[in-house]
């Protein structure tokens, strides 16, 4: 009697979810409804420019990185974020070869764990990957996100005790993602009105839905998303991606952005999506490697061969590799041929 008490329970949540997901998909209403009142939206975007960046893209990803790992980012001071519930730090570098001062937000793995809920360093490093698909670094919406393994000791200088997070080495592992700068957390992320009247608003806003769909994104939750605190350029930032492709369980009460939930997508985004084939995706399979060295530290080299593509993180032998699985990059391709087949049916408008 228990047994089938609890299979009838199962079985009318999944269909409860299952109706809940289907009039998302459905919600997003007739095309002749939702009529755009421009036809094109000119690039508020000038290229090497990033008024919400401390540094750009480029330099996050090579030369800070680099003095990163060369120990030339001296930790000034660690401290809680004021919203999250993962624990994640504040953490201020100083950069010694630039002169400046570098903020991020980091989020160390939990100890024991190469990937865990609400913390997974590969799904973001993959969310930062994804966004490169379609557009240019300046209308990123995805901050800069690298993945370290800090030296427990110099860790523990700073930010306090911590174990070291695999067995057999002697770091704490996370993820660094870049501090925006001007944002603000947006009372309304989404004002469809706007959207349809203002090319700049609907600029940005397609920009990033197309991201959060690609990704599959379910966490809506205030804070995870920010907007330029210049309203008549309101860049959106997606700023925390670990409950991404295809995650489950989520919270299906909200709104969330695994939809398609504005009128229209920039043509130029999906015209970039249609030149893609199936095997330009393989390399979401590997995004990021380490090597356990002589001290113990898991330090970056050069992505290799997957060890094991059917699993997105994989440890062994002192050799750490993030990425997608091949389940969830096939999720990908099928998100991007549906898209392309929407825009094609004119379900979706474009400018």
């Amino acid at each position: 009697m228990k047994k089938s008490a609890l299979r009838f329970g199962l079985l009318f949540i999944l269909l409860f979810v299952f109706i809940l997901s289907f009039a998302g998909c459905a919600s997003r209403g007739k095309v002749e409804d939702r009529q755009l009142q421009f036809k094109k939206a000119p690039s508020p975007s000038v290229k090497g420019e990033f008024p919400n960046w401390q540094f750009t893209p480029q330099e996050l990803e090579t030369t800070i990185y680099q003095r990163a790992m060369a120990g030339k980012l001296h930790a000034k001071d660690f401290e809680r974020t004021a919203r999250g519930t993962t624990g994640a730090l504040v953490l201020i570098n100083h950069d010694t070869v630039s002169g400046k001062d570098i903020k991020w937000k980091f989020k160390k793995n939990v100890p024991g764990w190469v990937d865990s809920f609400n913390t997974s360093p590969r799904k973001e490093l993959a969310a930062y990957a994804v966004q490169k698909l379609f557009l240019d670094p300046e209308d990123y919406v995805v901050p800069t996100c690298l993945a370290f393994c800090i030296p427990r000791d110099r860790f523990m200088k700073r930010g306090g005790y911590a174990a070291a997070t695999l067995e057999g080495t002697d770091c704490v592992l996370g993820l660094a993602s870049i501090w925006m700068k001007d944002v603000t957390v947006p009372d309304t992320l989404y004002d469809e009105s706007r959207f349809l009247e203002d090319p700049t608003y609907a600029y940005f806003m397609s920009n990033f839905n197309l991201l959060t769909y690609l990704v599959q994104h379910r966490d809506a939750r205030v804070g995870q998303f920010l907007v330029s605190k210049d309203d008549k350029r309101r860049q959106v930032f997606s700023i925390d991606n670990g409950i991404s492709f295809g995650f489950w369980p989520y919270n299906f009460f909200i709104q969330q952005w695994e939809t398609i939930n504005v009128p229209a997508l920039r043509k130029d985004s999906i015209e970039r999506l249609r030149k893609i084939q199936r095997q330009d995706l393989d390399f979401l399979g590997v995004l990021a490697q380490f090597k356990l060295d002589e001290n113990l530290v898991l330090r970056p080299v050069a992505v290799g061969e997957n060890l094991d593509p059917k699993v997105g993180a994989k440890y062994t032998n002192g050799l750490l590799q993030y990425g997608l699985s091949k389940a969830e990059i096939d999720a990908v391709w099928d998100r991007i041929q549906n898209v392309i087949a929407e825009v094609d049916a004119g379900n979706i408008q474009v400018f």
